[in-house]
């Protein structure tokens, strides 16, 4: 069973998912040779399911590429440094141990936009039907299991209760904190960078709320990822 990895979608739609991968190709062609190409293609064709998550394992990859390992894993290196793909270890539920890395396809955040700006493209490309604030894309985020049984304000961090609680309540409200905690840098507080977060998430639902963009999941998780990404890269 696979059903988890409905947690870690990073798109709504294939037709995101697919649009993204081309803007990643695009972007880093000098940075991408074949066998990189093929590896993320392969990942791509198995995250299709829950779009942009995938469970699989290197050796699975390589068998089917008819390539050694070793090159599997260098290319999984490479597309974690070039923000392509994320991987988030699985600890297996009863034996315990490393199960098959989850990998994530992540949003493509355009370099020649602001700190805080993702390609509006992408999250145009989202199919309208699937975006309605009222439906949730993850089901289950890290926080529901807390939150379900005692009250939102004791177990959301300030932060995020001061920015999303004038917009959204239960569902939609946890929904949201999910999406930043899965996009946030784990090393990463949010308490020692409030502004900043605040800044971001507000500018977000702004976006939203104007019609500058029609995703707001997928803008914000490309938006927090950034800024995340560029805090942990000034704090190390």
């Amino acid at each position: 069973m696979t059903i988890y990895l409905d947690e870690y979608k990073t798109f709504d739609t294939t037709q995101e998912l697919n649009y993204n991968i081309s803007q990643h190709e695009k972007t880093h062609t000098s940075q991408l040779n074949a066998t990189c190409r093929s590896v993320l293609r392969f990942i791509a064709r198995y995250s299709v399911k829950y779009s942009g998550a995938s469970h699989l394992k290197a050796q699975t990859i390589a068998d089917a590429l008819d390539v050694s390992d070793r090159t599997v894993r260098r290319v999984l290196k490479r597309l974690e440094a070039l923000f392509i793909i994320k991987r988030i270890v699985r600890i297996r539920p009863k034996s315990g141990g490393h199960g098959a890395n989850i990998i994530q396809i992540l949003p493509f955040v355009s370099e020649r936009l602001s700190e805080r700006e993702v390609d509006v493209k992408a999250c145009q490309a989202t199919d309208k039907a699937a975006d309605s604030e009222y439906e949730p894309l993850y089901k289950r985020d890290t926080y529901t299991y807390v939150l379900e049984s005692a009250g939102e304000r004791n177990n959301i961090p300030e932060v995020l209760h001061t920015v999303l609680s004038p917009f959204y309540r239960g569902a939609n409200l946890r929904k949201y904190v999910g999406i930043v905690f899965r996009a946030k840098t784990p090393k990463i507080r949010l308490e020692s960078h409030a502004d900043e977060f605040k800044a971001c998430i507000s500018d977000c639902i702004r976006r939203y709320k104007n019609g500058s963009i029609v995703n707001l999941d997928g803008y914000m998780y490309a938006a927090v990822r950034k800024l995340s990404r560029n805090l942990f890269i000034g704090v190390v």
